[in-house]
């Protein structure tokens, strides 16, 4: 019986065991093993985690399923049903372990506790445009860029991070290339890798005191082992105009003009009268012959219809286990919209990275760029260009009838300045050599050594030629009376210097490193230059030319900053982020008592997907973290020696005894009051936001809100007029920045196809909280409101009759038709009949909001298609001058500014027609002349075709891509007719501009 029993008990137990299963392998991704990946049987507690080698061992029940899961991957679900599993994981479509390029170092963005936005190089070449800063807008949330102009050279974006930092400092965020500072349109944008914005002060804080206003690291490419593979790309555009206004015909001016005196009740004699009337009629009916009648398109005549601009750019890359290199040569063309009108730019650059031993590696970056712009000698293009769109067409022609240039306007002839007034010739020249040594003795620790030199030289040639006018077959003298040339040199040198250790382990499910740096760089800016005029024979070198008339001058400058900087990374099980950061800076801009500052940030993550209580969600949730960060940063950009008070030459002072004795001699006076005591302006940041991806990876989402509160800002007061100096700069301004960011992106395959959306949504809202009594006169500055916000009075249409001018306030002179005005202050002293400054409201932010970005991607087999939308919700502008008032400055009218009003036509868009002295009131700035500067518009598209392998197989190439592009095709406005809402519009009469350009683009990309 016994026997019996015991046969049972060992069948039951060999019954049991054979249930049972211990399942051991190797988890991998395509690179390497993973260690610390997550595995459990569903449905249970139980569970293990992967070693250091990527092995793992768990006993199950056979058949039981076994989730894998490990932070930036997607989860594997697999049966155990043998004794050996491997599984190789698949990261996930939001490529949680991408490494982001932060401060000194790179982090994985599945552990990033800061507010950092990245771009790829992909996204940048695609736009095809000239400037760095263009080809960025609208792709990250938080960073506003406008494209103020599309001028040659001077076509790139102003960029402002998370809002307006500062009132009187400079405000561009600090932009650094491979650890570099440089201006970011000087960069060629197909050797850039990645760029990373450093929004918060948990990011950017480690840069202290040049931090206030966001950080921009742009890394460029390096070569890596294996074939030599040599690259081609080149583009063609053509360039045309956004948004003109048109000007009106002759007989369209006259006519205008005589309306224009009979609206205002100008005396017009008979014999005038009848002389305008046949002059208009004799416009309508009869060309002009330009000696009797002139019908001058001055647009047509000095500005081109179109212009080109191209592209081309080779790199060579590859090397071995020892040396890597990677070089490339970029050569950029784009002409303008007037002749004499271009610019060129060449880059070269090389990529270098040295294995001197197994723990020691020798990289090297080399860069040269060499831009050259042309301008005529006399005005600029922009100016040239307004003065093209209003110039009255009755004034003379462009060019006469005895070959001269047109007597124009007192001699000014925009279409000769823009030919034959001589040339501006602008050369500039950056020289960048950047060594860092990198040693890695033992594991985790890393030593970095670092030295470059970067040498920026100018150099311009400006010669001014007088042309000859004549008017109706008469001389009229040259313009401008004499001839002259100037050259002007000036050389920067900036050196720099870093040390820096950091050191990185993982014990068990904790991981940490620190990094600590020094640095230091000095800055020489030297200038001089040299000018005469009256030259002889047409030899233009200062050699030559009239001694009298010799002129120069020169100058020099320094600065200098020394720093200290540290950053504590920790995360247990990727789970609990931490970081903390410091920098403690000192500046040669301020005296030796307020050189120094200590510049400090923390921010902390949780990643909630990775905690047990959310296993029921990771079918649907891959991925879910929320982050925090606090820091203080500094802005110390207000020029070199703002605490020093400043002395003049040119002064003149008597010097003797008697009267009769005083000698007049040369001296020196101070013209700017010092003030030791101040430092750098400072901001405190706060910055909340959760980063989520949904059913692996088809929707990512990111999100921040953020408080920016900037203090000790740098304001002038003023002094009475008798002190007779300009105020010092003191610390005694505040101002704060509110702000949300949003970034929903969206990507998938079906089979062959593939497509992607992103979508960014931002607004920022700033507020000026203290300016000690500073409010300034014209309402730019003004507590409790936004920084350059825009105030005007109130109107409500037009004044109908005499009866209603009589019984309305009235802002100076009125009529029927003039623009009527709404009394708003209601106080005792007020005069309920009189409009005055104290009527003024708060009529908009000229800043934007609500800033969008729309990005489409789709692949089909061999093509690829992209469109990009970007817009601004909300913003208004006011325009002025001649952008603004028919015949202002002397001008001809725009065709939009004919619709006017009569007693029949009292909804017109524009109030009655008068002289410009005539019509001061109904120009004031107000709600009817601040527009909404909103728009949505397709900044670009791209549709390319990449030749099938077994083409290219047979080309003995690598692969080739042909595409087709446009830039900025259409927009959707209600700005003013004629203007685009994203120009800035400024000059002495008002309005003028340089206008962005619509491109058209074909292009290659061939591989070897």
């Amino acid at each position: 019986m016994r026997k019996i029993l015991f046969l049972i008990l060992m069948l039951s137990s060999v019954s049991i065991q054979a249930q049972n299963l211990i399942v051991k392998g190797v988890v991998s991704d395509e690179s390497d093993v993973l260690p610390g990946v997550s595995i459990f049987v569903e449905g249970t507690s139980k569970g293990t985690i992967s070693d250091i080698n990527g092995k793992y061992s768990i006993e199950v029940k056979k058949g039981s399923k076994l989730v894998f899961s490990y932070v930036g991957y997607r989860t594997e679900e697999l049966v155990a049903n043998t004794p050996v599993l491997n599984v190789k994981m698949k990261t996930d479509a939001i490529q949680l372990e991408e490494a982001i390029v932060v401060g000194y170092a790179k982090q994985k963005k599945a552990t990033l506790t800061g507010a950092v936005s990245s771009v790829s190089s992909e996204t940048i070449t695609k736009r095809s445009v000239a400037s760095l800063s263009t080809a960025l807008q609208g792709a990250m949330p938080g960073v506003t860029i406008q494209q103020t102009s599309g001028e040659p050279g001077g076509d790139g974006g102003s960029i402002r991070i998370r809002g307006i930092g500062s009132i009187n400092s400079n405000t561009d965020p600090l932009v650094l290339v491979d650890g570099i500072e440089m201006s970011i349109d000087q960069v060629d944008a197909n050797t850039v890798e990645s760029i990373s914005v450093l929004k918060d002060a948990a990011s950017a804080s480690i840069y202290g005191s040049r931090a206030s206003n966001g950080v921009i690291l742009i890394t460029t490419k390096r070569g890596q082992k294996g074939k030599i593979t040599t690259t081609y790309s080149g583009y063609l555009t053509i360039q045309r105009p956004t948004n003109m206004p048109e000007p009106v015909a002759a007989w369209e001016y006259l006519q205008a003009e005589l309306n224009a005196w009979d609206n205002a009740e100008i005396t017009v004699s008979d014999a005038q009268r009848a002389q305008q009337l046949q002059q208009i009629e004799e416009q309508k009916t009869l060309r002009p012959d330009n000696w009797n009648r002139y019908d001058t398109d001055w647009k047509d005549e000095t500005m081109k219809s179109h212009s080109i601009m191209h592209n081309h750019n080779v790199t060579i890359s590859g090397g071995s286990d020892k040396l890597t290199f990677f070089g490339a040569g970029t050569y950029l063309y784009q002409d303008g919209l007037i002749p004499n009108d271009n610019y060129s730019r060449t880059n070269l650059r090389l990529n270098a990275d040295a294995q001197i031993l197994p723990w020691a590696k020798f990289s090297i970056e080399t860069a040269l760029r060499q831009g050259k712009k042309v301008n005529p000698g006399l005005s600029t293009p922009k100016q040239i260009i307004n003065q093209s769109l209003y110039m009255l067409p009755t004034l003379s022609a462009a060019r006469e009838l005895d070959g001269n240039w047109g007597y124009g306007k007192n001699g000014m002839n925009p279409t000769a300045q823009a030919y034959d007034s001589g040339e501006k010739i602008s050369k500039g020249t950056d020289a960048v050599v950047n060594g860092t040594l990198t040693l890695t003795p033992i594991k985790g620790l890393e030593l970095v050594g670092q030295y470059s030199r970067r040498q920026s030289t100018s150099r311009e040639r400006a010669l001014i030629t007088p042309y000859t006018t004549s008017l109706k077959g008469q001389i009229m003298g040259s313009y401008p009376t004499d001839d002259s040339l100037t050259e002007s040199w000036s050389e920067t040198v900036r050196n720099y210097y870093r040390a820096q250790a950091s050191y990185e382990n993982k014990f068990f499910d904790h991981y940490g490193k620190i990094l600590v740096g020094f640095q230091a760089e000095d800055n020489l800016s030297t200038s001089f230059s040299g000018g005469k005029r009256g030259f002889d024979l047409g030899r233009y070198y200062l050699g030559n030319g009239d001694s009298a008339t010799a002129t120069s001058s020169g100058g020099a400058n320094s600065w200098a900053m020394m720093s200290w900087y540290a950053r504590l990374n920790y995360n247990y099980k990727q789970r609990y982020l931490l970081e903390v950061n410091g920098r403690y800076d000192g500046s040669s801009r301020f005296t030796r008592d307020n050189r120094w500052g200590f510049f400090p940030s923390v921010s902390a993550g949780w990643v909630i997907s990775e905690e047990n209580f959310m296993k029921p969600t990771r079918k649907v949730l891959d991925f879910l973290k929320v982050r925090a960060s606090y820091g203080l940063l500094g802005n110390q950009n207000i020029g070199n020696y703002p605490y020093a008070a400043t002395i003049a030459t040119g002064y003149g002072y008597y010097l003797g005894g008697d009267e009769a004795d005083k000698e007049l001699v040369s001296g020196v006076a101070q013209t700017t009051l010092a003030n030791s005591d101040i430092s750098w302006e400072k901001s405190k940041q706060i910055n909340f936001g959760i980063d989520f991806s949904l059913w692996n990876g088809l929707l990512s989402v990111t999100a921040d809100y953020y408080i920016k509160n900037i203090y000790d800002m740098l304001m002038k007061f003023p002094l009475p007029y008798y002190v007779g100096m300009s105020p010092a700069y003191t610390n005694a301004g505040d101002m704060s920045n509110k702000g949300w960011e949003v970034s929903v992106s969206h990507k998938n395959k079906l089979n062959d196809f593939t497509y992607g959306v992103t979508f960014t949504l931002s607004d920022n809202r700033n507020k000026i909280t203290n300016l000690n009594g500073l409010n300034s006169q014209d309402k730019t500055m003004v507590e409790g409101y936004p920084n350059k916000g825009i105030w005007g009075y109130v109107t409500d249409g037009y004044y109908k009759d005499w009866d209603d001018v009589n019984n309305s306030p009235k802002l100076g002179d009125a009529r029927p038709g003039f623009v009527k005005y709404v009394k708003v202050y209601q106080g005792e002293d007020s005069d309920p009949m009189t409009i005055d400054t104290r009527d003024m409201v708060y009529l908009g932010d000229p800043f934007p909001h609500f800033e969008y970005g729309v990005t489409l991607n789709a692949g089909w087999k061999n093509f690829d298609f992209t469109a990009f939308f970007q817009g601004v919700g909300q913003r208004v502008n006011y325009m002025s001058g001649v952008g603004l008032k028919p015949f202002a400055n002397g001008s001809n009218l725009f065709r939009h500014q004919m619709d006017s009003w009569t007693p029949d036509n009292q909804d017109a868009a524009y109030p009655i027609l008068v002289p410009e002295a005539n019509a001061g009131p109904n120009y004031q700035k107000s709600d009817k002349w601040v527009r909404d500067a909103s728009y949505c518009r397709l900044k670009n598209v791209v549709l390319g075709y990449t030749l099938p392998n077994s083409w290219t197989k047979k080309l003995n190439i690598g692969s080739l891509r042909v595409y087709a592009s446009g830039q900025n095709l259409f927009t959707i406005s209600n700005f003013y007719k004629g203007y685009d809402p994203e120009v800035a519009y400024s000059g002495s009469v008002g309005g003028e501009f340089y206008p962005i350009m619509q491109t058209f683009t074909f292009g290659i990309d061939l591989k070897f």
